[in-house]
């Protein structure tokens, strides 16, 4: 077994790397939006951006406090995490409500956003919560967090195909998406085989986690119940 300060280290660098993920996917449409266009974002949307920002930030700075040995620090911390949490749940479900009520058919690419979004979030507050719980046993703690993390982080990649250097748009942002979550996983599974020759439990709870909800998620979407839902 991999020591407890490497395994910070390496789950530090992955939280660093969503990190830049969502800096980067982002970019155009909220951090450097001025650049681009001159509409401002709706107040809702920026709340959003900013929440979130303030979770993926929260776990860099959260694993700099560990590694740095300031844990009566990272438990002060921990307690901004809950408001930050609660406004990346309720912001994004409000703005997934207005995208779903823009959903024009059941084979539209909004209609599979809306409720892999949904299935998202719900898999989020799972696995924190479970992180939470189980933040004693530092193996499982890690890991929970990071899937946690994942779990949210498929609109940032998505993002990536309205770049104009790809120029691809809606209709392959849910490939982006799906392709660079499963990259994430497929590096995380190889990380526990790396280390300790095994998949942790704690990889394949953070699995099931993000995979089940989504699943459920794209099925309904696909069968037309979700677009009759959301109707």
């Amino acid at each position: 077994m991999v020591s407890r300060s490497k395994e910070t280290k390496a789950f530090l660098i992955a939280h660093a790397v969503l990190l830049a993920i969502v800096l980067v996917g982002f970019a155009r449409s909220f951090y450097l939006r001025s650049l681009f266009t001159p509409r401002p974002l709706p107040t809702l949307l920026l709340l959003h951006g900013i929440v979130l920002t303030l979770w993926f930030a929260l776990a860099v700075v959260q694993g700099v406090l560990v590694m740095t040995a300031q844990r009566r620090w990272h438990r002060r911390m921990a307690w901004l995490a809950v408001p930050v949490v609660v406004g990346v749940v309720v912001s994004g479900i409000a703005v997934n409500m207005g995208v779903a009520l823009e959903v024009e058919s059941a084979s539209s690419p909004e209609n599979m956003f809306v409720w892999g979004n949904f299935m998202s979030l719900a898999s989020f507050v799972i696995l924190v919560v479970a992180g939470v719980v189980l933040r004693r046993r530092y193996v499982a703690h890690h890991r929970l967090i990071f899937f946690a993390s994942l779990a949210i982080i498929g609109p940032a990649f998505a993002r990536f195909a309205f770049w104009p250097a790809i120029g691809l748009g809606m209709n392959f942002a849910p490939i982006f998406a799906g392709v660079g979550m499963l990259s994430l996983i497929v590096l995380a599974l190889g990380y526990d085989l790396f280390t300790s020759r095994r998949v942790q439990s704690a990889t394949l709870a953070g699995l099931a986690g993000v995979l089940i909800p989504l699943v459920g998620g794209t099925a309904v979407a696909i069968s037309g119940v979700g677009f009759r839902l959301l109707h």
